[in-house]
């Protein structure tokens, strides 16, 4: 026969006493959810920055270039 290993009482209680406390470490508050998405939102507008001042760098490049073909 097989035996099952049944907890006690003891840590069956204390499993229950420290449930709510498990559940409020872990779940995310409406606060941090609404951060967590402004993280998200500030992180793309940095992308989108470092992509235009990328296009600009180009650009720059461009026409350094053709400025210095008339020059010489």
């Amino acid at each position: 026969m097989i035996k099952i290993p049944i907890p006690s009482l003891y840590k069956i209680e204390r499993m229950i006493k420290m449930a709510p406390i498990i559940k409020d470490v872990f779940t995310s508050t409406p606060a941090e959810a609404d951060s967590m998405s402004q993280i998200r939102k500030l992180e793309d507008a940095l992308h989108d920055k470092k992509a235009e001042i990328c296009k600009l760098r180009e650009k720059i490049e461009l026409l350094e270039e053709t400025i210095g073909g008339y020059q010489s």
